[in-house]
């Protein structure tokens, strides 16, 4: 296991603690930084063993210990939230077809663009790419041949008419759903970071 990800979480958010200086606004907030700041006063002659430590707390924290923010805790660059949407129960198979209608794709190529397309905060894993890909195969939605033109043999995939039919049927159903899941979630954020009075940025 590497550490190095959660070292440089403990690196910026120390910074966010004790230099005071226009910054990005950190995911982590009150509850780790409050853990975080509780062992200052721990012997840190061993950063390694400091790190496993800190990442196991974070690990059992009651949020972050979920499964769904695990990816963001041993990644910086994930965003959870975006992790919780792109699955292969919400929006990833409407994505996915969206994209072979643009143009024939490997599997690591969807992957690449779904990086692309989220800024890099998040990407799926082959773990869950291909068994939908299968899936949208058996459907019919999707047809694949394999390409010889790599040193290793390479399955590229196409979108078939009943393919596109059914994205059409996807975007028609799901579009004011999405819209209003948008709206809603704009509304939580300002209601919660939004300042209040007595307030500083919404703490």
């Amino acid at each position: 296991m590497t550490f190095a990800p959660l070292l440089y979480k403990l690196i910026l958010v120390l910074n966010s603690i004790y230099i005071e200086m226009p910054k990005k606004e950190l995911p982590i907030e009150k509850e780790i930084k409050g853990f975080i700041k509780s062992r200052l006063e721990s012997e840190l002659k061993n950063p390694e063993k400091f790190a496993e430590k800190i990442y196991k707390d974070i690990k059992k924290h009651w949020v972050f210990g979920k499964r769904s923010f695990q990816p963001w805790v041993e990644s910086p660059d994930i965003n959870p939230f975006v992790n919780m949407v792109l699955t292969r129960s919400g929006l990833l198979p409407l994505l996915t077809l969206h994209l072979l209608c643009l143009k024939e794709m490997f599997g690591s190529e969807i992957m690449a663009e779904i990086e692309n397309r989220t800024d890099k905060t998040w990407s799926p894993n082959p773990g869950s790419i291909y068994p939908l890909l299968k899936e949208l195969e058996e459907e019919k939605f999707v047809k694949g041949r394999w390409s010889l033109n790599s040193e290793h043999p390479r399955r590229l995939y196409r979108i078939t008419d009943k393919g596109r039919r059914e994205y059409r049927l996807l975007k028609a159903v799901l579009k004011e759903q999405m819209s209003e899941s948008i709206k809603i979630f704009n509304n939580i954020f300002k209601d919660i970071f939004s300042p209040r009075p007595g307030e500083k940025n919404g703490r």
